[in-house]
């Protein structure tokens, strides 16, 4: 296993990381939150009340009547997102942040015009948005990784609608780099169920043998990847708590260590 110790890459023989049958890897997958873009600049603690806060104030400037109170609509979506949270813990299945609005506010007996739900998830998403930030080696990685012959791909677990991670992509400039983007919101699993791997794999025409995925968690990066076949590194990120013994997988600190990792020339 090779693994990085005081920030340097260590591996027992040198040689540049590769498929266990050997040649070269033929894409790269990456992980979004955490790994590309930090989500959790502000813990997601702080951030849900303060989304259905901008859902809330939202309804109020419209004078929406049969509004309830903050802390009584803010319980309403906890009690529902357990439901989705369950749903995930058992069967591995997405839910999407559009449905879950649609059935707070229905449960508040409040009707949305049409295109309205639209623009609530607009308010929802906005808090999320105005913390989001990139982390400073990812272009350059992707450009590194990019001029040397790889396939570029990104799957990510998201509840989030896939225009809200286009524009952010754009934004930090991402989005030119990648091959194919991946989000679970379009579908109907989430990681680690195979099934998200093996779909992004398939849209990037290469087999899940001559895929490496990059993530930052055991369980959805290393364990879900390696359960569809492909090979996997995992990105310890600081104050994170990791597992000993959980999963046997290449570990580096800093997505820009990848391309040493596979031997590309700079």
């Amino acid at each position: 296993m090779t693994s990085i110790a005081g920030g340097v890459l260590e591996s027992p023989d040198r040689r540049p990381l590769a498929p266990p049958d050997g040649g070269r890897f033929a894409a790269i997958i990456f992980d979004m939150g955490s790994t590309l873009l930090e989500y959790e600049n502000v813990p997601w603690a702080a951030l849900y009340p303060s989304c259905v806060g901008s859902v809330h104030s939202y309804l109020e400037r419209r004078r929406r009547p049969k509004v309830p109170s903050f802390e009584e609509f803010l319980n309403r979506f906890r009690l529902l997102l357990e439901v989705r949270r369950k749903r995930i813990r058992e069967e591995c299945r997405e839910y999407r942040i559009g449905d879950l609005l649609r059935q707070l506010l229905r449960s508040c007996d409040i009707r949305t015009a049409d295109g309205e739900l639209a623009r609530i998830s607009n308010a929802y998403y906005a808090p999320i948005r105005r913390q989001l930030t990139v982390y400073p080696d990812g272009v350059t990685t992707l450009k590194a990784l990019r001029d040397a012959g790889y396939r570029l791909g990104l799957l990510s677990n998201t509840c989030f609608r896939a225009q809200d991670h286009r524009e952010e992509l754009i934004r930090f400039g991402l989005w030119p780099l990648l091959d194919v983007a991946s989000f679970t919101s379009t579908g109907t699993y989430r990681k680690p169920h195979p099934e998200p791997f093996r779909q992004v794999a398939k849209r990037l025409d290469v087999p899940p043998g001559r895929c490496l995925y990059v993530g930052d968690r055991q369980v959805e990066d290393v364990h879900g990847p390696q359960g569809a076949g492909m090979a996997a590194v995992l990105v310890r990120r600081p104050g994170r708590a990791y597992e000993s013994g959980l999963t046997r997988s290449i570990e580096i600190e800093q997505v820009g260590q990848l391309p040493d990792l596979l031997g590309c020339r700079r």
